[in-house]
């Protein structure tokens, strides 16, 4: 058994990613040894093909603004592992995640003692540590951010009060589907009996399944566009400004610090979404604490500011649909002349699609590596897509060469939240 921080995270990423089986009976096991602590408290679940960490941030700092003490489980992290599992968006201390994990593993190492065919993965060893902490600090509520999907994710053994879908587009699709009515069938197995539901505006054929799930367990819906709207949409300040209005009444003059129309978007979700939980728990929420919990809902990576001298900028577009949001973002820092791009991508992702977009912006490209990952495009593979395609070696000779030619230009970094992650890491000194 490990016995410090290093020996923990080593020991949760040697476990298996896949297993044969797809359901959670195993995982299960390990959170009944626990005294099953995803059936205490609170829970709001959140799903989508983009968009599911800020908006997962967002609530969470709303109610947290509230006088809630507030759980939140997301993935990946940016700087360190702790960013998963945060207490009043705190990430927990190394000492509680060595702990944590001892807990788990030392449930995980009998239960193999009993069985050697029981395994658990990474990440439901990981949302085990996450219910557990949940409950050693009796949270109000926890926020919870699905892995992959929905409906077989393991973050499904909760119940929640409200589902969440941020959005639905083509994404992991050798494990959801191949539609987007697939897809959002997927992501509708977080609608449980019991349960309210919160979407963004979806596409018709991803708001069919989610209207079908909905009914079919009497949950209750509310769609952007329809039970609630945004309007005034304007960048300011590094930010968004915005309107929120539904059956209560309008608040203007929302802001959130992240750029782009789709993040005012994300942003009334979550305001819907806190308020629904708030109304189910007869809690009070006024608009003053929405607005500062908008405020102050600073996710990295997502069309983040980490330079102003020179412009940097990190996006972890990773999918056709939320590089079609981030370009759009980036219309905000200049036209050809003012950006350029540093993209990375993993080859398993929809690279030919990707690559297309970026050719037809306005901005030139620099095509990166993503470091130390098996699963990265490689240059021949970006120049397969297209021959004509700048590249370098890594994103650090990129982002010398563009600076060495006009430091005055924004620099975007963008794709792949494991290049984002690199770069945070390393230009912020956090790593």
């Amino acid at each position: 058994m490990f016995t410090d921080y290093a020996g923990a995270l080593a020991f949760i990423h040697d476990l298996p990613r896949i297993t044969k089986t797809a359901d959670h009976t195993n995982l299960l096991k390990v959170l009944a040894a626990l005294n099953h602590p995803e059936q205490r408290g609170h829970y709001i679940h959140v799903t989508g093909t983009n968009g599911k960490g800020s908006t997962t941030n967002m609530i969470a700092s709303i109610l947290q603004q509230s006088g809630l003490t507030v759980g939140m489980f997301t993935s990946p992290f940016i700087n360190r592992f702790n960013e998963r599992i945060q207490i009043d968006r705190t990430p927990i201390s190394d000492d509680e995640l060595l702990n944590l994990a001892q807990q788990v593993a030392g449930i995980y190492t009998e239960l193999r003692a009993q069985d050697s065919d029981f395994v658990l993965k990474e990440f439901e060893f990981v949302t085990a540590m996450g219910f557990a902490a949940f409950a050693q600090h009796n949270v109000d509520v926890a926020v919870i951010e699905v892995g992959i999907g929905g409906t077989h994710d393991a973050t499904t053994v909760i119940k929640p009060d409200v589902a969440v879908i941020t959005n639905v587009a083509l994404d992991h699709t050798r494990i959801l589907g191949h539609t987007i009515g697939a897809i959002a069938t997927e992501k509708a197995g977080i609608i449980t009996p019991g349960s309210s539901t919160v979407t963004a505006d979806l596409v018709a054929d991803a708001l069919g399944p989610v209207r079908k799930q909905a009914a079919a367990v009497e949950s209750p819906l509310a769609t952007l566009g329809d039970a609630f709207a945004v309007s005034g949409v304007h960048y300011r300040n590094g930010g968004t400004v915005f309107k929120y209005q539904d059956g209560d009444g309008s608040m203007a003059g929302l802001w959130v610090p992240m750029a782009g129309d789709y993040q005012a978007h994300n942003a009334a979700v979550a305001v819907r979404a806190a308020k629904t939980h708030a109304r189910l728990q007869s809690w009070p929420l006024t608009a003053l604490e929405i607005k500062r919990g908008l405020k102050a809902a600073v996710v990295p990576a997502r069309m983040e500011v980490i330079s102003t001298d020179p412009t940097v900028v990190l996006d972890g577009a990773h999918n056709p649909d939320g590089m079609r949001n981030a370009l759009g973002a980036v219309k905000l820092f200049g036209g050809a002349g003012d950006v350029v791009i540093i993209a990375g991508i993993l080859h398993d992702k929809d690279l030919d699609t990707m690559m297309g977009q970026l050719a037809k912006a306005d901005w030139p490209v620099v095509y990166v590596p993503v470091p130390d990952n098996p699963r990265a495009a490689s240059i021949d593979e970006y120049k397969a897509v297209e021959e004509d395609a700048m590249v370098a070696a890594s994103w650090q000779d990129a982002l010398a060469t563009i600076l060495a030619g006009d430091a005055s230009r924004t620099v975007v970094i963008m794709g792949s939240l494991y290049l984002v992650s690199d770069v945070r890491q390393t230009l912020l000194g956090t790593k």
